[in-house]
């Protein structure tokens, strides 16, 4: 990660969940991330997202110094496209896009991780190399 990236970790206060956190924790195994420079240190940004629709986006403190040379702020945006798990008809199943975090494991000023759950391994989901999943006359090929 880049200094200006560090920089904008550290001065998040707030992770917004468009949707709400309900809505997010029900629906969304995963959610893509990437840095949006933005104009304001709050509030949804209002560039244009080609990305994805946001589902979320971190808020910076009120004493936050802008990180880029043309006096934007860089700020955590967190999207899902149109082919992501959690869309109908998506893809991704049993994988996970490269910037794909879970989104239970995002803090401000944290960067979020991968878990099996984002990864698309459920627990409680059956294990193709236990012996209860072989075949039922017990043979094994």
């Amino acid at each position: 990660m880049s200094d200006a990236g560090a920089t904008s970790l550290s001065q998040e206060v707030k992770i917004v969940w468009v949707e709400g956190w309900a809505t997010v924790d029900a629906k969304y195994d995963y959610v893509r991330w990437m840095f949006e420079k933005t104009r304001n240190r709050t509030g949804k940004p209002r560039g244009a997202m080609r990305a994805g629709r946001i589902v979320g986006y971190a808020e910076l403190e009120e004493t936050a110094e802008p990180t880029e040379p043309s006096r934007r702020y860089r700020r955590r945006v967190f999207y899902v496209k149109d082919n992501d798990r959690s869309e109908p008809g998506g893809q991704y199943q049993d994988a996970t896009p490269h910037e794909a975090v879970d989104p239970r494991t995002l803090q401000p000023g944290a960067k979020g991780k991968l878990t099996d759950r984002a990864r698309g391994r459920r627990v409680g989901k059956p294990d193709s190399s236990s012996a209860e999943s072989g075949p039922s006359d017990g043979m094994l090929f």
